[in-house]
């Protein structure tokens, strides 16, 4: 499924397209109120990924941010994380 994920946005991205891929970290300024029992959405600097295809002014991809400091290697706490397929359309001014 993984393998799809990252496979299917260059597939419909075409053959004109730019592909690339991200890797970073973020801080949290603003975040809505998640509660686990361990804390482990708590901590404000997120892992961010991302592989996709840009063709004019559309972006398509996959995107994953989590969390740098929980879970696996750091501690066996449960990991905030989210993984999306998505389609950008980019405003230029």
């Amino acid at each position: 499924m993984k393998n799809l994920l990252i496979i299917l946005p260059i597939l419909l991205s075409g053959c004109s397209s730019t592909y690339y891929a991200k890797v970073g970290a973020g801080y949290k300024v603003s975040e809505s109120d998640i509660k686990w029992n361990d804390g482990s959405a708590t901590h404000p600097i997120s892992a961010r990924m991302e592989v996709g295809a840009e063709n004019g002014p559309y972006s398509y991809g996959v995107t994953h941010r989590s969390q740098y400091f929980t879970g696996k290697p750091f501690n066996n706490n449960n990991e905030y994380q989210v993984t999306e397929i998505f389609v950008d359309y980019k405003f230029e001014f």
